[in-house]
């Protein structure tokens, strides 16, 4: 089990209630897409902004294909709009 740690920010937070939201996923859960999966399953509300937020590990953007970050923190950025 790997604990993952999901920080979310704008509309995000308002959808699921909380700023950060945590949970435990199984061992053959390697990348970050695997681990969104995870969290749009187990959050709905959340599966149809998933695909739009950047994901942002420490102070780097990360791929969803590349692997979960060593600390298991994600922080999920949706799009922002406006000018």
């Amino acid at each position: 089990m790997i604990p993952i740690t999901f920080e979310l920010y704008a509309n995000l937070e308002r959808l699921a209630g909380t700023r950060e939201y945590g949970m435990t996923a199984p061992a053959g859960v390697r990348t970050v897409g695997e681990a969104l999966a995870l969290l749009a399953t187990a959050r709905p509300e959340l599966a149809g902004s998933l695909e739009r937020c950047a994901c942002v590990s420490g102070d780097t953007i990360v791929r969803r294909a590349d692997p979960l970050p060593a600390d298991g923190r994600i922080a999920l950025l949706p799009p922002v709009a406006g000018g």
